[in-house]
């Protein structure tokens, strides 16, 4: 895949603890990138949220913050959240059926217009589940039977990085897992799953605490990725683009 170089990015990490942040240009939830006259980004980041949470990035914008402050500068990184239910309960299934298909639109619509930039893919919880399934394919019944990625080849071509945090597809032994996380998720990949279009460009964040994307009893676990790894996931992200 081509990287871009970002010169002012070698010194982008040190600065974050004391500056505040530049503002980030994000979509709201229903606009799409196309529909306003803003030039293409060096940076879109695309957030999807946990279940319940309300329109917008959800506990994912800690992370989409993160990033935006790494990259400063009008109109360096810009930001989308994926429109999808976020449903719980018994339209769990079908929200992550519209969440997938959310995903791949609105990555596909972006990468159209601005095939030039970089796509950063953040997902939280049931938001992880959707871009995990987007981008390394199912099955995920009943949500998804399909077992190759959906994501377009453009797309595919320039996403740098996939974070994925509290997913319930998690399962012990992927590439790229971080965390001391060994029991599966709710909705877990096969033992011997691999995503091997994407799997050295991804990092899946969970804790054992975790009931969500493991076994453990600890809600807040699940609440608090972002909090405990925001900066190892954007050191991550930052070393998928600089070359």
């Amino acid at each position: 895949m081509k990287t871009l170089v970002f010169l002012s990015l070698g010194l982008a990490l040190a600065p974050i603890v004391n500056a505040s942040p530049p503002p980030l240009s994000a979509h709201p939830p229903g606009q799409r990138p196309e529909e306003d006259d803003q030039p293409c980004p060096k940076i879109h980041i695309f957030g999807a949220r946990e279940t319940t949470a309300p329109p917008g990035f959800g506990s994912s914008e800690t992370l989409v913050d993160l990033l935006g402050r790494a990259f400063p500068g009008t109109g360096a990184a810009t930001a989308e959240a994926i429109v999808y239910p976020a449903a719980g309960g018994p339209d769990y299934s079908a929200s992550v059926t519209v969440g997938i298909a959310a995903v791949v639109k609105q990555t596909a619509v972006f990468a159209a217009r601005c095939p030039r930039s970089v796509i950063i893919v953040h997902g939280y919880s049931q938001g992880a589940q959707i871009m995990d399934d987007a981008f390394c394919g199912g099955p995920d019944v009943p949500s998804l039977n399909s077992s190759v990625p959906l994501v377009s080849r453009q797309v595919a071509h320039n996403v740098a990085a996939i974070i994925l945090m509290g997913s319930p597809r998690h399962v012990a032994g992927r590439k790229g897992n971080v965390g001391n996380a060994t029991a599966g998720g709710f909705a877990a990949r096969p033992k011997d799953f691999r995503c091997p279009v994407f799997e050295d460009r991804i990092q899946t964040y969970c804790d054992s605490p975790d009931p969500f994307c493991s076994n453990g009893t600890d809600p807040e676990t699940h609440q608090g990725y972002g909090r405990v790894y925001g900066r190892q996931a954007l050191a991550f992200v930052v070393s998928k683009i600089i070359v």
